[in-house]
């Protein structure tokens, strides 16, 4: 349109005034840009919000079941190719919880889970993952390099643990958890490893809970778990049963 009004006015006016017609519609359409931008940026913003919520466990703020898995899977992938690398899965236990309900209530049970959560979380690395898989059952994916490791970082948790105190007065309780783990070198599907983890947590509990249970395991024949038949699963403390 302004090359057709100003085109009888020759060359040396046109142009500039072409010039000025354009720069004139680009400082308009600015705030147009930087308000499409702003919603761009909002729109991403509000998603990985929803995508966080969608991940997390409402009540601890720690992973859900979906948010665990996929950073699990990822620790798995991690140890594809590695001779010095291994992964420790740990099971985390409230001992006596159904026991906190009855006597002090649900609110204060639910206290106890957040300090439980929150305990992990604080002693654990960024790069590890905690979830809470339901109830009173939380899970560590630990990568470390020897088993050993994963023993020492899951009885650092226990302790912690037992150093909480939930309720007031006499009507309080002091917490502590039983811990079943597993230690691999090579990737192995969660529901046998959690299996493996879940057999080491039973012996936990019953060997008088507040304590840990850690066993080796290794593949054998096509992704079959070898380790808690063969090898003796090992407390790593004994304290009195509580």
């Amino acid at each position: 349109m302004a090359l057709w009004f100003f085109r009888s006015y020759g060359e040396a006016v046109m142009m500039p005034a072409v010039g000025f017609t354009l720069a004139i519609s680009a400082v308009g359409a600015l705030p147009y840009l930087a308000y499409l931008a702003f919603r761009v940026s909002s729109l991403y913003a509000d998603n990985d919000g929803l995508m966080r919520a969608a991940m997390t466990d409402r009540l601890t703020g720690v992973l859900n079941r979906q948010g665990f898995d996929q950073k699990f899977r990822r620790h798995l992938r991690g140890l594809v190719g590695q001779t010095d690398r291994g992964l420790m899965l740990l099971i985390i236990d409230a001992d006596h919880f159904k026991r906190i309900n009855d006597r002090l209530g649900h609110p204060v049970g639910d206290i106890a889970l957040k300090k439980i959560a929150g305990t992990v979380k604080k002693l654990v690395r960024d790069g590890d993952a905690v979830g809470r898989l339901g109830g009173e059952e939380f899970v560590v994916s630990l990568p470390c390099g020897t088993c050993e490791q994963g023993e020492m970082v899951a009885e650092r948790l226990r302790t912690a643990i037992n150093r909480l105190y939930v309720g007031s007065g006499t009507k309080g309780t002091q917490l502590s958890v039983s811990i079943g783990g597993v230690f691999m070198r090579t990737p192995q599907p969660f529901e046998r490893v959690y299996e493996a983890a879940d057999a080491n947590l039973y012996r936990s509990k019953e060997g008088g809970r507040n304590r840990c249970t850690i066993t080796p395991v290794a593949a054998q024949g096509r992704g079959r778990l070898r380790g808690l038949a063969d090898q003796p699963a090992r407390s790593v403390v004994a304290p009195v049963p509580r």
